[in-house]
């Protein structure tokens, strides 16, 4: 198990993630501190002896209550089990009874000139050897620079990784590092050689605390949302230019892989952000916050109610998002109205609450939104009103049962994310949606807005797709008409006749299927195609 704590111990939070990869799955939704323990407690015992990485950790004088609750699930386990703690201080609270302390000595120059390496001719082999020995010579002068700090190494070698023009080498080595534990000079450095969209980009990244995990396809669509990302290359796709920003931010080592589809960023990259974006970006994270700078465009929250705080935001004019990360106690209705009096041009809201069920129709009254995100919520009914947010790019519904049958009213709309037990199939006239990427499985039905054509102008569909129901298309004509071979960006395609049909009773159904069959022509860029029934 592997939890950052960073800056602020939060015992349920924490709590919370602990439970998480010690379940290998989702945190139910508890509020109460003494259930959550009793659960950690319960999972701990039943899963033996355990090792558990308390990353980062700083620890805050009067704190050693929390501690004790934090810790209390980890005693009296199995013999064997292990807390180990990563800080960048030397004293610990008692309430993790340090046995043994390791500090880490400050890297040798040798091993520092290797790490620096590493990452600057990890690209292109360099095959002029007269090029590569100048660059190696300039490698060497590095160690003085940069101040042992293996992330200044890390960083500035990835920045110059491919560079083979002697200027860029040179520009570097401006950089100077006294101190092992300040090494911003190197990150600044590296951050001004990004190109106006990464560094959009890589500021917006300031709204999400330390230790956060980001995964990338939900990061690009903020990022699309908030009009951060270059469109003006007609031939790929702005989901495409988000991905191509974030590897390479990857690749310069503003991000690191976590586990699965994870990323993680360091605390000092994100300091970086932080510092560079203070006056558009905002993380209210206590309930001691007096005051936010007028400024203030992009919110995350990360406090048990916004409410308690509504006169600080309520100053916030130019307010564009609200991103609430842990669960609010505010009541979901009273939440909306108070948002859409004083936010109209809000453009991302997503939002995290244990209350109500139902998304009030005052939603509606947010024409600018492109981005809705009401997963971590309990709402499972969505208001007619919804369908008249005509911006919106990305709906995220999570437990919402049933899908309204005027969503296709949304035309730009281009990422329906919805729970496992929804079927997008449910939506008439889906074909309206013609900037949507995925769906998984259409039905044809002999229902006005379920034909066959209702695919016809869906050509940004993308993964897999079900056909399913065939044995309803009248003929060749109709199958002609879904223009499956323009479907240019499908890698999967099952064709699927549900009944069956007794061939040698009619011959002309034969023919029939067959025409139907020769009129779903598939595109040439398939990797698997299917054809049952």
């Amino acid at each position: 198990m592997w939890v950052s704590i960073s800056r602020k111990l939060d015992v349920r939070r924490h709590t919370r993630e602990i439970i998480e990869p010690a379940s290998q799955g989702e945190c139910p939704r508890i509020d109460n501190l003494d259930t959550l323990q009793r659960k950690l407690t319960d999972i701990l015992q039943q899963s033996g002896k355990f090792l558990l990485v308390l990353d980062d950790v700083w620890f805050e004088p009067g704190s050693e209550r929390e501690w004790d609750q934090l810790l209390a699930p980890m005693v009296s386990q199995q013999m064997g089990s292990k807390v180990l703690v990563t800080s960048r201080w030397d004293t610990f609270p008692g309430a993790l009874c340090c046995e043994e302390v390791c500090p880490l000595e400050k890297m040798g120059d040798t091993q520092f000139l290797i790490l620096f390496k590493h990452h600057a001719f990890s690209g292109p082999e360099i095959r002029n050897p007269q090029v590569r020995e100048r660059l190696e010579d300039f490698a060497e002068e590095f160690v003085k620079r940069l101040g042992q700090s293996p992330l200044a190494a890390k960083v500035v070698g990835s920045q110059l990784k491919g560079k083979t023009n002697t200027s860029a080498w040179k520009d570097a080595l401006t950089i100077k590092i006294d101190k092992l534990s300040e090494p911003m000079s190197a990150l600044l450095w590296s951050y001004e050689k990004l190109d106006p969209c990464m560094k959009r980009c890589f500021l917006y990244c300031s709204l999400f605390p330390k230790g956060h995990k980001y995964a990338i396809d939900e990061l690009v669509h903020l990022w699309m949302a908030e009009g951060l990302l270059d469109s003006y290359n007609q031939n790929k796709r702005v989901e495409d230019v988000g991905r191509d920003c974030f590897k390479e931010m990857i690749s310069v080592s503003f991000f690191q892989p976590f586990h699965g589809r994870y990323y993680v960023m360091h605390d000092l990259i994100r300091d970086l952000a932080e510092l560079l974006s203070k006056e558009e970006y905002f993380r209210l994270e206590c309930d001691k916050v007096t005051q936010i700078p007028s400024t203030v465009r992009h919110l995350s929250v990360r406090v048990d109610s916004m409410k308690q705080h509504k006169q600080n935001i309520c100053k916030l004019l130019n307010l564009r998002t609200i991103i609430s990360i842990d669960p609010l106690i505010d009541d979901v209705s009273d939440l909306f109205n108070w948002i859409v009096r004083n936010f109209k041009r809000l453009h991302v809201l997503c939002l995290s609450s244990y209350s109500s069920s139902k998304l009030p129709e005052c939603v509606g009254e947010l024409k600018h939104l492109r981005y809705l995100n009401i997963t971590e919520t309990l709402i499972s009914e969505l208001p007619r009103s919804l369908c008249t947010l005509y911006h919106l790019l990305v709906l995220e519904t999570g437990k919402v049962k049933s899908l309204l049958e005027t969503l296709c009213n949304l035309r730009k709309l281009r990422h329906l994310i919805v729970s496992s037990k929804v079927e997008l199939h449910q939506i008439p006239d889906v074909g309206k949606l013609n900037s949507l990427q995925q769906l998984e499985e259409f039905f044809v039905l002999n229902k006005k807005g379920y034909e066959l054509q209702q695919l016809r102008d869906m050509s940004e569909i993308r993964g897999s797709l079900s056909v399913i129901n065939l044995e309803n298309v009248t003929g060749k004509h109709t199958a002609l008409q879904s223009k499956m071979d323009q479907k240019s960006h499908l890698t999967n395609l099952h064709l699927v006749w549900s009944c069956e049909i007794n061939m040698k009773a009619d011959l002309n159904v034969d023919n029939l299927q067959l025409k139907i069959l020769d009129g779903l022509m598939p595109p040439p860029q398939l990797e698997n195609l299917s054809i049952k029934g």
